[in-house]
């Protein structure tokens, strides 16, 4: 799967949306494209800084407006991923801005104080089918209010009440002194009346709370895109990797702080918890016996780039549970699927492993997949998915150095030792049928968000 847009909806959003492009353009950028890379794209769909006059403050603000507004934050979000980064890289905080502002994306941080919806125009509508579009306030350090118009702020964000939330933004400014203002829910606030210093078009507005993961630079707002009881989806991806970047900023150890003692894994997996809901990103640790570690490759640059690394480890973990029931048999062990950044020195790897672990890392999703039956057909399985930077693999300790063995109790660990060997070894053929039987509960490989 592929989460960028097609070709295909691409050029239609473009004929919808940007109408404004200019066919001589459009066949040949270059051709009148000046300016920054940001100023020559926006040039390209005759959205530059001539076409967006109608925003200058002596203009009012009205529909013709805000549909401008719409079609600049529709362009954006429709950006090639590349494109995007290399914005992000030449971006200068508000204060740099010449006057008047060049077409470059601005890097805003500060606190989100207020967040609300704006209805969209009759006419205009986008590619989700949504009727509004999400208008957010920041406060910068030095007092200064901005505005941004996007089209993700973080659900966890009340409409129309006070906020005091740390955000960052990646932005472009479209106008200053002047933007649209929402229409207060019955049980809402009115948008505060001060006019912003600047208004800002972005694809999303960024949330970082002051606990992990959110301290370590994860845009928690990336989760609002995951869906529990269902594979990896490109929707998820940008989550996916946001916190596989997070785990390696903040480290095992911070993570295992922040964790505390292992979860029960019953909480994780009983519907009635509904934990994810709740608790989705939270650290958490697990113990357990892993039984299958693969390399995965990361094959998109710009993914490694984000990540810091060009492979991650997938390992499933078979953590102890209460005796529960599953597709109609019984079982005290239950599989989670632990995406890791590295793996301790030395630790087996392959499709059949045995050890014994301690995972430790963000809760992302109860992750389903399809496991292939003997007639042909398929059980649906759900398993937690975790995200981390380690784990500790348990190794048993030597045994200590020690003087000789009396006769006595030489004698008596020969006698115990016959009684005991049968037992052994029917306790190694036991657990090897039951590592059998758990390997093959489980699909052939997880299947990275974006893949096909």
């Amino acid at each position: 799967m592929n989460p960028r847009p097609s070709i295909r909806v691409a050029v239609a959003l473009a004929v919808i949306f940007l109408g404004g492009l200019n066919p001589a353009a459009a066949a040949n950028p270059a051709a009148r494209a000046t300016g920054t890379p940001l100023a020559r794209y926006l040039e390209t769909f005759a959205l530059d800084r001539e076409a967006r006059e109608i925003l200058d403050p002596g203009h009012g603000w009205g529909d013709d407006q805000t549909a401008l507004v719409i079609r600049v934050l529709l362009r954006i979000m429709l950006a090639p991923p590349e494109f995007l980064e290399a914005w992000r890289d030449e971006a200068v905080p508000p204060a740099a801005l010449a006057t008047p502002p060049e077409d470059r994306f601005v890097h805003l941080r500060g606190s989100a104080v207020f967040v609300a919806e704006v209805m969209l125009p009759e006419a205009v509508t986008t590619p989700t089918g949504r009727r509004s579009i999400d208008l957010v306030r920041i406060r910068t350090d030095k007092g200064e209010f901005i505005d941004v118009v996007t089209d993700a702020a973080p659900r966890a964000w009340q409409r129309s009440h006070d906020l005091d939330e740390p955000a960052e933004v990646f932005g472009l400014p479209v106008a200053a002194g002047i933007g649209p203002i929402s229409t207060p829910p019955p049980n809402g606030a009115p948008w505060p009346s001060a006019p912003p210093a600047r208004l800002l078009v972005a694809a999303r507005v960024a949330w970082h709370p002051a606990k992990l993961p959110g301290s370590a630079g994860m845009d928690m707002g990336l989760l609002d895109a995951v869906v529990d009881g269902q594979k990896l989806t490109g929707a998820e991806s940008d989550a996916f990797y946001a916190l596989l970047a997070a785990a390696g900023r903040a480290g095992e150890g911070a993570i295992a702080s922040a964790a505390g003692p292992p979860t029960p894994l019953i909480r994780l997996i009983d519907p009635a918890e509904q934990w994810f809901q709740h608790y989705r990103g939270a650290p958490i640790a697990v113990d357990g016996l892993a039984l299958r570690a693969t390399r995965i490759e990361i094959d998109d640059p710009l993914r490694q780039r984000e990540t810091g690394i060009d492979h991650y480890w997938e390992v499933f973990v078979f953590v102890n549970t209460p005796l529960i029931s599953v597709g109609g048999k019984a079982q005290d062990r239950y599989p989670v699927v632990c995406c890791l950044r590295s793996l301790p020195p030395g630790m087996p790897t392959g499709p059949t492993i045995s050890a014994p672990v301690r995972v430790v890392g963000f809760a992302l999703k109860s992750y389903a997949y399809p496991l292939p039956k003997g007639d042909g057909t398929e059980l649906r399985r759900e398993a937690p998915l975790l995200i981390g930077a380690d784990l500790e693999w348990q190794r048993q300790a030597a045994p200590a150095a020690g003087g000789a063995m009396s006769s006595v109790m030489v004698g008596l660990a020969a006698v115990v030792g016959a009684g005991v060997v049968m037992a052994l070894w029917a306790g190694r053929r036991d657990a090897r049928k039951r590592a059998q039987n758990r390997r093959a509960a489980l699909p052939d490989r997880f299947t990275p968000p974006g893949a096909a």
